[in-house]
């Protein structure tokens, strides 16, 4: 009887994972042909605008991998150069011609995106994951590329993101970190030891910014239900960020002449009569709406980030980036009314971008697998408008 009893379980394990493994085959087969198909449609190329920007390439180093980080001064500037081209292999840095100053090989490829972050009130700077998605640890990395630390080293906890919080009291690095699921949210002190750690579902995506101005920075971060939050240094929640939206991913962005990132940059939804409309919403640090663009609303994009950028006599534009699960990215510059004055199409996947001030006028600069583009504005448009 035992042995029947047996055998009966057994088969019954066997069918259910048979049907298991098919199931999986048949979404892992639509997935493959939907992605086919959304490249087909997604030829590389310029959409609308190519007189108005001029496009050249940069800089190109094979050696690199993915580059997640363009930087301009810091953290060059200790190394007596102007760009900082972060990648998942290597980090370049290159003087004013854009020529290779120095070289840092990492002491292990990363899986993860890859940042520049400051370790302490000196400016000294390490390179910490990003967008773990689950497949990477929080890993520390010094600025010659060699693991600092991990976390959670061996233990089976999903990492959605984690990102360099503000100075801790010893004026060390702190790190914040999302966790899928259940896994919550935590802050990490300098040697990756956990200082507290709060329950919330599914992070997202965390950020830090001094929202109150007074040189503390909040903690910003999405959850499963959609909602981005506002946490203090303990892990509080004070606030919520455009209720009613559905938020999954943001990031932070300078706007105007700012030199440093003190907006938002949401990718959202706003219903209306006609239902839905995909939008880019720029919020300022208390969450008030400071600008908004029509955005592209496809699935295959999961990740947006954004710079101003000036052309002749100061015009004024914004550029925004997107990339996502297909080899494509998404390049959209708006005028200072939130038209598009160009669109591209790039057939690589582009994590990166930033602006390069310039006497004349800006180059924006975006970094794609290995190499890093350069675009400059051909004309001038009127100043009057959204992107001020």
């Amino acid at each position: 009887m035992l042995r029947k009893i047996a055998i009966g379980i057994a088969l019954f394990a066997a069918v259910h994972i048979g049907v298991g493994v098919y199931v999986i085959y048949r979404l892992d087969s639509q997935w493959a042909r939907e992605s086919r198909e959304q490249l087909q449609k997604l030829q590389p190329q310029v959409v609308t605008g190519d007189q108005k920007f001029a496009k050249k390439i940069l800089f190109q180093d094979s050696g690199l991998g993915e580059i997640t980080q363009v930087l301009v001064g810091w953290p060059a500037d200790r190394e007596a150069a102007l760009l900082t081209l972060v990648g998942k292999r290597k980090v370049d840095f290159l003087d004013t011609e854009a020529a290779l100053k120095k070289q840092t090989s990492l002491s292990d490829p990363v899986g993860a995106q890859l940042q520049a972050v400051k370790l302490d009130a000196g400016g000294d700077f390490g390179f910490l994951t990003r967008d773990q998605s689950w497949a990477s640890d929080v890993i520390l990395l010094d600025d010659a590329g060699q693991e600092v630390w991990k976390y959670p080293d061996g233990v089976l906890d999903g990492v959605d993101d984690s990102t360099a919080g503000e100075l801790g009291p010893d004026g060390k690095l702190t790190v914040v970190v999302g966790f899928n699921g259940g896994g919550g949210i935590v802050l990490l002190n300098s040697q990756g030891k956990k200082i507290w750690q709060k329950p919330e579902g599914n992070v997202w995506h965390v950020e830090t910014l001094d929202i109150k101005r007074d040189g503390h920075r909040e903690i910003l971060h999405t959850n499963a239900r959609g909602q981005l939050l506002v946490r203090d240094a303990n892990g509080e929640i004070l606030t919520q960020y455009l209720p009613g939206h559905y938020v999954s991913d943001f990031s932070l962005t300078r706007w105007g002449d700012e030199s440093q990132p003190t907006h938002i940059l949401v990718p959202t939804t706003e219903n209306d009569a006609s239902c839905c409309r995909n939008e880019l919403l720029v919020l300022d640090a208390e969450g008030n709406r400071v600008a908004g663009f029509d955005a592209a609303g496809d699935q295959w994009i999961h990740q947006t980030s954004g710079s101003p950028v000036r052309g002749a006599n100061k015009v004024p534009f914004y550029a925004v980036l997107q990339s996502g699960t297909l080899p494509r990215s998404l390049l959209s510059i708006y005028d200072s009314d939130a038209k598009i004055e160009y669109q591209e199409i790039l057939g690589e996947g582009c994590l990166a971008i930033a602006m390069a001030p310039g006497e004349l006028q800006d180059r924006l600069l975006v970094g794609c697998e290995s190499s890093v583009w350069e675009y400059s504005p051909r004309t001038s448009s009127p100043t009057q408008g959204a992107a001020k």
